[in-house]
């Protein structure tokens, strides 16, 4: 289900009205990615939840007390005992109404105000304290320089998300508006996958909502665009007159999904008297739904493995780039000791520095007292002769523990996804053969196989689709299960599965390759994103990564799509071979 930016104004007007002002308490880490509020308004302690994991990040209130889930304390909410605890919290806002990005305004009686910022949003959902010129104090995850050139670190500029180059949700006034909406409706395939692409704010919840009410509305030629029009500003009337109706929905009995908006196009709608409310029931009734997680202890020891071989190869990585010599460093000294020997009858005792113009360029070479001329060239045809071989060295030994690293994230998403013992137990033994584990201290049992085969799904048009579960099968999905011609999918720059797809005719039918790609991005760390660049090639233009680790590959001849993170709805699964 989607928190979308309807659902958090909906939240937003809630927790102006019933929070503000009031008198923050507690802050707590309830887990590693949620943290906790107590905030009291007279006669009234609120619960307030924000709760960052990938995938079900949201904020709202809770009718339980809070408690306290990890016993180390972060960065960011050591300074928030400082600066939020014992605040007064003033304002809750929602700067861009079409984002899922909220403004928490905070007044401390002695530190002064401090700004709150709350990013559902993106790969990684984020808590940031900002101070009143901007400034980040700290956040909860420390994100470095994406793509888009953003970074969120302590000490620099808050930036915000870049906006996204779509339709608002309602008419702004420009010319064109309408001109731009009709063609977003005229696009091929259903409607709410047009809407999702091309108005800003939207979900698939609310695009086939929005697509229900407009079909149903529509009577003649030429209404669609209307009715369009006309459903949007249904949805988004209660950002500016109030009026908001929260609730459930429910298919046979069991709740399947939240909306801020009656929903029409799926199971029964039930009103609730809150947004947090009706978050509150559906996250607690989703996870009394799941099965009891029984390997939940072991993957969380298989985790912390992999989180350990990661933070080692940091250390790594960064003493590397201590080490490596500037460009051109070892020609340079050897130029200055070349120089020395060829001076070296000039100099006069006591002199500390040696000028020599060469061309347009004057060299200035600073002279050891305790060393003749000859010597000191000696020591530095030396050391230039070690940083000539640490600048060929360093460069490919930073390749390989860049490639360790990708394996690492790859075998983190494997073990988080994974859903049994022999599944968990192959991410151990790739951990072991990568020689990231001591043999003498690993209990895990070794296994052949990796924890069944990969998933096959079959589309309406005849396609097949092989998906890797986990490195060893990416490997085996690519290399021994797909023939040449065979379209490949992965998405771009993150980790995840290897996607094969096998087509009845050639070139495949467009839409088994967008089934493929949202299949890619769903079983890949970004799932839950609304768009997500997926590589698509054919099978015989991958190739594996000299010297790496095990389902890495290089592609050519790439070409990338856009597709959604989440389960595509027209395709079958196969049950697995044996």
């Amino acid at each position: 289900m989607h928190f979308d930016a309807l659902t958090l104004a909906c939240v937003v007007a809630e927790l102006q009205r019933d929070l503000c002002p009031g008198r923050i308490q507690q802050v707590l880490l309830v887990d590693a990615h949620a943290i906790g509020f107590e905030i009291y308004t007279p006669g009234v302690r609120h619960q307030l939840l924000l709760a960052l994991q990938p995938g079900t990040a949201r904020v709202h209130t809770v009718s339980y007390k809070l408690r306290r889930g990890v016993e180390k304390d972060s960065p960011l909410l050591l300074l928030l005992r400082k600066y939020a605890r014992g605040a007064l919290l003033v304002a809750v806002e929602q700067p861009d109404p079409t984002e899922r990005v909220l403004r928490f305004a905070l007044e401390h009686p002695e530190h002064g105000a401090t700004t709150l910022l709350v990013e559902l949003i993106g790969r990684q959902p984020n808590a940031i304290l900002v101070n009143p010129a901007g400034r980040i104090l700290e956040c909860l995850y420390r994100l470095p320089a994406s793509d888009a050139g953003r970074s969120v670190l302590p000490g620099q500029h808050y930036v915000a998300p870049p906006a996204l180059a779509r339709l608002l949700p309602v008419d702004n006034g420009d010319d064109d508006y309408y001109t731009r909406l009709a063609q977003i409706v005229a696009q091929p395939g259903p409607l709410w996958k047009a809407l999702v692409a091309g108005v800003a704010g939207l979900s698939p919840t609310a695009a086939r909502e929005i697509a229900w009410r407009a079909e149903n509305a529509a009577i003649g030629e030429g209404v669609a665009v209307l009715a369009v029009v006309q459903a949007l500003q249904e949805l988004w009337a209660p950002l500016h007159r109030g009026g908001w109706k929260p609730g459930i929905i429910e298919e046979e009995g069991a709740v399947v999904g939240f909306a801020a908006y009656p929903v029409h196009f799926r199971g029964r709608f039930v009103e609730q008297p809150s947004m947090s409310a009706t978050l509150e029931r559906y996250y607690a009734e989703a996870n009394a739904a799941r099965a009891i997680d029984a390997y939940a202890a072991q993957r969380g020891q298989v985790l912390a493995q992999v989180k350990r071989a990661l933070t080692q190869l940091e250390r790594r990585l960064a003493a590397l780039d201590g080490d490596e010599p500037p460009p051109g460093a070892a020609e340079a000294l050897r130029t200055q000791a070349n120089w020395l020997l060829a001076l070296g009858g000039q100099i006069e005792p006591g002199e500390t520095t040696l000028v020599v113009d060469v061309g347009n360029e004057t060299l200035h070479i600073a002279l050891d007292p305790l060393l003749s001329p000859v010597e000191q060239a000696q020591r530095m045809f030396k050391r230039a002769a070690k940083l000539a071989r640490a600048a060929e060295i360093i460069p490919q030994r930073r390749a390989e523990l860049l490639a360790d690293r990708e394996l690492l994230e790859q075998l983190a998403l494997d073990a988080q996804r994974a859903a049994n013992q022999p599944e968990l137990a192959a991410v151990v033994e790739e951990l072991r053969a990568a020689g990231f584990l001591r043999q003498a201290n690993q209990r895990t049992p070794r296994v052949k196989g990796v924890g069944g085969g990969p998933l096959r799904f079959r589309t309406a048009h005849g396609g097949e689709i092989l998906v890797g579960r986990n490195a060893r099968q990416n490997e085996l999905v690519t290399f021994k299960l797909a023939h040449p011609h065979d379209l490949w999918l992965h998405v771009r720059g993150a980790p995840g599965s290897h996607v094969v797809l096998r087509a009845p005719a050639s070139p495949p039918d467009e839409r088994d390759v967008v089934i493929a790609a949202q299949l890619a991005a769903y079983h890949s760390s970004l799932r839950g994103e609304r768009r997500v660049d997926v590589i698509v090639v054919e099978r015989r233009w991958v190739s594996r990564a000299p010297g790496g680790r095990i389902g890495q590959v290089l592609v050519a001849r790439e070409r990338v799509i856009s597709a959604a993170a989440e389960m595509p709805e027209e395709v079958e699964e196969k049950p697995e071979e044996t």
